[in-house]
């Protein structure tokens, strides 16, 4: 299994010490409910159907993945999930679903949900900085 996952983490660890000139601009952070909850169980649903073969459940709550996005903008991570994944079809979901799977890893993340979706616009998540505990 950690072979699988090794390809995904070397992408991540490359990118993980760049910095980020969207950040400087966040106007929000994932604290703040930028997803709903209905939109996070639906990235559930797709996290289980499409990623958990390659990323099994836990993956994206260990303190590597915390410590390598923390910080970063959210249309990072975004960007990264939507054009490097899943790694067998890459950017073969739909936009919105990419942004219902953003959703749930801030969900397990213990990032807050709030009233409206979060937004499947890269420009749009630019403005959203991603704090998540240690």
């Amino acid at each position: 299994m950690a072979a699988l996952l090794l390809p995904f983490c070397a992408t991540v660890a490359r990118t993980a010490h760049q910095t980020s000139p969207s950040t400087a601009d966040a106007t929000q952070s994932t604290m703040s409910g930028v997803y709903s909850a209905a939109q996070a169980r639906r990235g559930e649903e797709t996290y289980m159907a499409v990623c958990v073969s390659c990323h099994p459940a836990g993956t994206y709550k260990t303190a590597a993945f915390k410590d390598t996005w923390r910080g970063r903008a959210l249309s990072e991570l975004y960007d990264q999930v939507r054009e490097k994944m899943p790694k067998n079809d890459p950017a073969s979901l739909t936009p919105a679903e990419y942004a219902q799977v953003v959703a749930y890893l801030l969900k397990i993340n213990d990032a807050p949900s709030g009233e409206t979706e979060l937004a499947a616009d890269t420009e749009a998540l630019k403005k959203i900085r991603i704090e998540i505990g240690r």
